[in-house]
């Protein structure tokens, strides 16, 4: 499990974080000055720690942030403070904050909270699990995929952070079906979507989007850094042994078309044309490639 911890107190690394550390939790520190949002999308962690001292009295306005993200809005934040300051609680628990902990630290308060917080979220992400996956893949279902891809657009849109979003298609994947039969095709589309998986970054959403081509959405995210991560699930795939009853299929590749938003009407259907068409463009040049969408490309051009 990961925990950041956004604190300027020095006492804080050195007590706080190697209380954690000690007890197998992976931490990670933002100190003076440092960039809270910029640490949560590049270390993507469980848990955070936020001192209301933090980022020079900014610490309300990165929880506000944090919780009007659809990325971020489930991660849990636990309040870092000197004592019982009410007013300064009361305003983070309205602004989403999970809970808080004083100076000095005590370590059996402090692991009991993060264990409750891990009993908690992982209950509610096997609720989540069971209402919004595709039973096949495991990956999220078209339903919620489509609504998530509206708040994210919404909030890109009113935070001026670019959107990206990545369209993935199996290669011939009907000679798949034809040649060895469909209940080796669908082990093809779960091993398939499994890779994504693990290529993708822990807050991307990967979706299945219908048959066999799956979606992905990569908030805060340029085009030049979607298709480096569409290309690392390209060469994943092509690099797979992938089984067919104990047998090796012949190679099995993914096509991949990406589309950026950062400006404009933030339609998520005009968004997923323009994936499309990159895809298309991956096809018809050969397939087992990665094509970005450009202005000049547009699919109702």
């Amino acid at each position: 499990m990961k925990v950041l911890i956004a604190d300027t107190a020095v006492e804080t690394k050195q007590i706080l974080g190697k209380m954690l550390t000690d007890e197998g939790y992976e931490c990670c520190f933002v100190e003076e000055g440092g960039d809270v949002l910029g640490k949560v999308y590049s270390e993507s962690p469980d848990v955070l720690f936020l001192s209301v001292n933090a980022t020079g009295g900014r610490c309300f306005g990165v929880l506000k942030k944090l919780k009007s993200a659809p990325s971020t809005v489930d991660m849990p934040v636990i309040l870092i403070s000197a004592g019982r300051a009410q007013k300064r609680l009361s305003k983070g628990y309205l602004l989403g904050a999970y809970d808080y902990i004083c100076r000095p630290y005590f370590k059996e308060e402090v692991i009991a909270r993060l264990k409750n917080i891990t009993y908690i979220r992982n209950k509610t992400r096997e609720l989540e699990f069971a209402m919004d996956r595709d039973c096949l893949t495991g990956l999220y279902n078209r339903g919620f995929f489509m609504d998530r891809l509206v708040e994210e657009l919404s909030w890109s849109l009113s935070y001026g952070e670019p959107l990206s979003l990545m369209m993935l298609d199996i290669d011939f994947f009907k000679k798949i079906n034809d040649t060895y039969g469909h209940r080796c095709g669908d082990e093809v589309l779960a091993k398939i979507a499994k890779i994504v998986l693990s290529t993708v970054r822990r807050n991307d959403i990967a979706g299945r989007y219908g048959g066999e081509e799956f979606i992905v959405m990569m908030s805060n995210t340029s085009s030049g850094t979607a298709a480096a991560v569409g290309e690392r699930a390209r060469q994943a795939v092509q690099d797979a042994e992938l089984l067919c009853d104990g047998s090796p299929l012949s190679s099995v590749t993914i096509s991949i078309g990406v589309a950026t938003f950062e400006t404009g009407d933030p339609a998520p259907e005009a968004l997923i044309r323009q994936a499309d068409r990159a895809l298309y463009m991956a096809k018809e040049g050969g397939r087992n490639r990665v094509c970005v969408h450009m202005d000049g490309s547009r699919p109702d051009a």
